[in-house]
């Protein structure tokens, strides 16, 4: 075969070849409804319809809007944001979805709606008080749940909701041992005020708490006074700082352990109150309070909060609804028992207990206030009803106004209560 031959022969078969490559390539194409194939890399790129741009918008908004709603500080209001944000988002997914979804999305959004106008409705009526805390008074505590976060001068601004005018204007001095400060005598035994806002003296100075007021009484009896309290505590907080002997290195040379309490405090040891998620919890085994972990660890507790925590609740619900009941009072008077048993077992003291009568609160578990104080007794305390009558003190204020909170006046009544308890054991012991 020549070259000639070859290049003819050579020529054939590449138009075979090409003639198959193509095809090919025109099986694999796409064909119209007209039957002729297209060609993929002439054919227009995707372009979104105006609904699904403002949809994507829209889905970028409620994203947006809970990003700002989670930064906000906190507020009364939060929960009526919340609800306004499910709301939208109720309502963007009535616009997006099927048919078939549509509907129980605007029943949801409908509900929601209500509920957010019930909230608005409730903050409005009840125009809560808008307080104002430095930065670190209240920080997460491994034992207690929350406490101070350093020693300082903490400022507490306390306004009227309505008004706007200013309740009380304060400031907490909190010591090395991140308790708040008591000037008393340096060394000597030890008196130690356990309790909530109403001993830590909340909305009152430095000077003009309660056991400040006991420190000042007690003078020349060379008593190192401890101010053991925090706003928010309970039973709770009493009976697990005992069982964890906490506050071991301070109480050196012990002669009475204080508490001050009144029985709306069974809805703080029963973990029903909206502010005691990561309080201790405890419940009664064999007839005895039994530590089981924070409140927030039990479920109930928690779907209680999502319900008790707006207000709503407490405009509507709680008057009807709220308090303790029989169960709880029992755990609360269980917990103080307990950790009176442990009081005398561990430090070798007393516990003192300062009750404030609520005769209307207390009936509602099918109590009185009598009935409580003397089954405290019974369980080995030492029990003064710390019920002040206004009538005793003509011209002066046992309320802080606008607040509830005892002031220095009430908080000194108080301490010549304990100090004459004081009194009367030693005289006893001689």
């Amino acid at each position: 075969m020549n070259f000639g031959t070859f290049l003819a022969r050579l020529s054939l078969i590449s138009r075979w070849v090409a003639r198959d490559y193509n095809g090919a390539m025109m099986m694999l194409l796409p064909k119209t409804s007209t039957g002729e194939t297209s060609n993929r890399q002439v054919r227009p790129r995707y372009r979104p319809s105006p609904g699904t741009i403002a949809k994507i918008i829209g889905l970028l908004i409620l994203c947006a809007a809970g990003l700002f709603v989670s930064r906000l500080p906190w507020s009364h209001w939060d929960r009526f944001y919340e609800l306004a944000l499910g709301f939208a988002a109720a309502v963007f997914a009535a616009v997006v979805v099927g048919r078939r979804l549509r509907n129980a999305f605007i029943v949801v959004a409908s509900v929601v709606l209500g509920l957010a106008v019930a909230e608005a409705y409730a903050l409005v009526a009840s125009a809560p008080a808008i307080e104002i805390s430095t930065p670190g008074y209240l920080s997460p505590h491994p034992v207690l749940g929350w406490g101070p976060g350093h020693p300082g001068v903490f400022h507490d601004r306390k306004l009227d909701g309505k008004t706007g005018s200013v309740i009380y204007d304060v400031d907490y001095t909190i010591d090395e041992f991140r308790n708040r400060q008591v000037i008393s005598a340096p060394t000597g035994t030890s008196v130690a005020f356990f309790g909530d806002s109403m001993t830590f003296g909340q909305g009152v100075p430095d000077a003009d708490t309660l056991p400040q007021a006991f420190a000042d009484a007690a003078t020349g009896d060379r008593v190192r006074v401890l101010n053991l309290a925090f706003p928010g505590y309970g039973p709770q907080q009493f009976l697990r700082a005992l069982e964890t002997d906490m506050f071991r290195d301070l109480l050196n040379e012990p002669r009475l352990f204080v508490f001050l309490t009144a029985p709306w405090h069974a809805e703080r040891s029963a973990c029903k109150s909206s502010f005691v998620l990561s309080a201790p919890r405890y419940v009664m085994v064999d007839g005895r309070p039994a530590y089981k972990g924070e409140c927030i660890d039990h479920w109930p507790v928690r779907l209680r909060y999502l319900l008790t925590r707006t207000a709503m609740y407490s405009v509507f619900f709680e008057p009807v609804f709220g308090g303790a009941g029989p169960a709880d009072m029992d755990l609360y008077v269980a917990m103080l028992i307990r950790a009176g048993q442990l009081a005398r077992e561990r430090y070798g003291v007393p516990i003192l207990i300062l009750y404030q009568p609520y005769d209307a609160y207390v009936r509602r578990a099918g109590l009185t206030d009598q009935q409580i104080m003397q089954r405290l007794r019974d369980g080995g305390l030492l029990v003064i009803d710390a019920g002040l009558d206004p009538n005793d003190f003509p011209g002066q204020t046992l309320k802080i106004p606008g607040d509830g909170h005892p002031t220095g006046v009430a908080n000194r009544a108080w301490a010549v209560l304990v100090h004459d308890a004081l009194a009367g054991l030693a005289a006893q012991a001689h």
